[in-house]
């Protein structure tokens, strides 16, 4: 009588490990919020012991701070995705930049929830300080490459496209915050409608 072939058994790899952990914290603090950044909490979630956390992370503001790189390079590749896939010029590039921005994978009060939480975290973690920090300036970056682009090929002068990127950041910062406090107090359409705008304040010289 053969035997059966043993099943094939692939053992986890450290980062495998490591993004169960982090998604693992991401379902604490959206079910939580701040009370969910605990190491019990996220050991248990994981199904883990709390000393594996440690093993990879050391202590829970690491794991916290991989969690939001994660989480920030999915919305960073949505956005980005969404810019590669539209018509091949700066206008379409910003205009599909502004509409992803307010998707509904991106504008969810769960999502934005997780993100409160993640700023409330900056001023007292180093390793959560650089993790903003980076993700902050790879908008900043697009931004300004797609205001520089519009202004070059529409024709327009923008003194320095940066600050104006900055100021655009920001603006969208604002309005993800004040829509998850209050989700009534506008639609995700009035959100793209007040960014085009801006956009067009850019176009009349408001930055020149």
């Amino acid at each position: 009588m053969m035997q059966k072939p043993r099943a094939s058994y692939r053992r986890e790899s450290a980062e495998d490990r490591k993004r169960q952990l982090a998604e693992a914290a991401l379902r604490c603090i959206q079910r939580n919020g701040h009370a969910g950044v605990s190491v019990r909490q996220i050991a248990a979630e994981a199904g883990v012991t709390q000393g594996l956390i440690t093993h990879h992370f050391g202590e829970v503001n690491e794991l916290v701070a991989y969690a939001f790189e994660l989480m920030a390079a999915d919305i960073q590749s949505g956005i980005a995705a969404a810019i590669a896939e539209a018509d091949d010029t700066p206008a379409a590039r910003m205009d599909a930049c502004i509409e992803a921005s307010f998707s509904p994978d991106i504008f969810d009060q769960s999502t934005l929830g997780v993100w409160i939480v993640f700023w409330s975290l900056v001023l007292h973690s180093p390793k959560m300080s650089a993790a903003q920090q980076r993700d902050n300036g790879i908008y900043v970056n697009r931004m300004e490459s797609l205001i520089s682009d519009l202004a070059e090929a529409e024709g327009f002068r923008v003194a320095n496209p940066r600050l104006a990127a900055i100021q655009f950041a920001a603006m969208f910062d604002g309005l993800w915050l004040n829509w998850c406090l209050n989700p009534a107090s506008f639609s995700p359409e009035d959100g793209i409608a007040l960014c085009r705008n801006w956009v067009e304040g850019l176009r009349r010289g408001a930055y020149a």
